[in-house]
């Protein structure tokens, strides 16, 4: 099971995705897309921006979709098996520093794993191993499935700058495996009135849904 620090590594990816020079942009039209049923019956929250459809890399695997607010762009510099969807928005960079959004998927085998277990090892790793202080954290759902949001400031890593980070993490078991998804996003300027509402449209409206047929 790769999961734990897995939290840790993506904050460290979209860092240095962030510098400058270092984006390629992928062009694609998100879809508009209204609240979408899950798999216990309960409706996905709706938010008012245009949704992107992430791309499955195993039919097996759950439906993915992220808001994509104006101004944020796909990358895919940094696209691999774990990490499934990167956007950033330049007009507002701050200190040097693109915002940028990356989406991770992981598998565990079993259907009865230990959510709250896993939660509670990211958590550690990202002060143990990222350095991360002030980190907050509150229990959600996210379409009916068990989530938790946390807050953290990371340090600076040579040319990247401090900044301030959210990460969503999201379960949900579909047949015999449990997924685990996060939406880690992070500034430096996180009071710019555009990032603030941006980031809570994307982190509110994320969906991860059956696969298809399933």
């Amino acid at each position: 099971m790769r999961l734990p620090y897995l939290v840790c590594a993506t904050v460290t990816a979209a860092a240095l995705f962030a510098a400058p020079g270092c984006t390629r942009v992928v062009t694609g039209s998100p879809t508009l897309a209204a609240g979408t049923p899950a798999s216990n019956n309960t409706e996905c929250e709706s938010v008012s921006a245009p949704m992107t459809a992430i791309e499955s890399h195993t039919d097996g695997e759950p439906q993915l979709k992220i808001p994509q607010p104006p101004g944020w762009q796909r990358t895919s510099m940094l696209d691999s098996q774990i990490i499934r969807f990167t956007m950033g928005n330049k007009a507002l960079t701050a200190r040097n520093f693109m915002p940028t959004v990356v989406v991770t998927l992981e598998s565990v085998p079993g259907g009865h794993v230990d959510y709250q277990t896993i939660f509670d090892q990211e958590r550690a790793a990202l002060v143990q191993r990222l350095g991360a202080t002030h980190v907050r954290s509150s229990e959600t759902t996210l379409c009916g499935d068990k989530a938790e949001t946390v807050n953290y400031d990371a340090p600076g890593m040579g040319r990247i700058p401090p900044r301030k980070v959210r990460t969503l993490m999201v379960t949900a078991t579909f047949s015999a495996n449990t997924y685990v998804a996060t939406v880690t996003v992070q500034s430096t300027d996180p009071t710019n009135p555009s990032y603030a509402r941006d980031t809570d449209l994307i982190l509110t409206g994320f969906q991860m849904l059956p696969p298809e047929g399933g």
